[in-house]
């Protein structure tokens, strides 16, 4: 499930992106990947491994304990247009 997308900010106000670098090392997540939202033990992330930095990453879900990932679009913007709304509890 996708639930936020983690913000852009200063060190000390939760997870942003800026964390990214910190949070593959620690997590042992692939590189360079800059990571959208995740809870430590499974991530979303802009992957770059195949792209580089001049050309647009896909989504990749990763699982850190599993040691897996998933590839989830080719582009961001095919990512966010196939996100559809949680279903809510009866």
């Amino acid at each position: 499930m996708f639930g936020q997308l983690m913000g852009v900010g200063r060190p000390g106000r939760g997870l942003s992106l800026l964390d990214s670098p910190y949070l593959v090392e620690e997590w042992g997540l692939p590189s360079p990947v800059v990571l959208l939202s995740g809870d430590g033990h499974c991530w979303i992330g802009l992957d770059y491994r195949a792209c580089g930095s001049r050309e647009e990453p896909s989504v990749t879900w990763f699982d850190a304990d599993a040691e897996t990932e998933l590839p989830l679009a080719p582009d961001f913007r095919s990512f966010i247009e196939g996100l559809m709304p949680a279903l809510e509890a009866v």
